[in-house]
């Protein structure tokens, strides 16, 4: 029997398709588990399926990247990769919810909105008038500073500078006063 390194050798000089099938026959249940572990069955915007029907390209391309020099075994590199690609789906659904045309009808912000684009005058009016409901006046000021030019941000650190405060605390205003001014948006 061959060892995955002559099979991974054979794929990446030959694009042998027998050596990408032993492979794949090898390490599908390292993949599979990884998958099974780190993403849930019902989750929104998650299709477990497609992530499962992903194994083969995976553990082919996972062959062509493969790097020997590094010490690690392929079957812990294919579960490494397969770990962190599920959890980049996951944070990537968390942060970014998926917005459907059916959800957008009737609510006060469009899709572009939902998905974090600001497209209009208005939706610019509503988050100015949502920042003046703020009662934290430090907030409002980084909120006006930090987003009154609508092509660029202005830097924290420009920010911090006029208020006489660090980088970090004006980002950690921003960030506490983020989700009140979300409520109203």
């Amino acid at each position: 029997m061959e060892t995955d390194l002559h099979l991974i050798n054979r794929v990446k000089e030959q694009g042998d398709s027998f050596s990408v099938q032993e492979l794949i026959d090898r390490h599908s249940g390292i993949y599979v588990e990884m998958v099974n572990k780190y993403l849930p069955d019902n989750m929104d915007g998650i299709m477990k399926n497609d992530v499962l029907e992903d194994k083969n390209f995976c553990i082919y391309d996972a062959a062509i990247k493969f790097d020997e020099s590094k010490n690690t075994k392929f079957s812990t590199y294919i579960g490494n990769l397969a770990r962190w690609k599920c959890l980049n789906i996951f944070n990537k659904n968390t942060k970014f919810p998926q917005c459907s045309v059916d959800e957008t009808i009737g609510s006060n912000i469009s899709c572009d909105s939902a998905t974090n684009k600001i497209e209009t005058k208005e939706d610019i009016e509503r988050i100015f008038l949502a920042i003046d409901l703020i009662e934290d006046n430090r907030a409002k000021k980084i909120f006006k500073m930090r987003y009154r030019n609508t092509k660029k941000l202005t830097p924290w650190k420009n920010i911090a500078k006029k208020l006489d405060l660090s980088i970090q605390g004006c980002i950690n205003i921003h960030n506490k006063h983020l989700t009140e001014i979300k409520k109203y948006v």
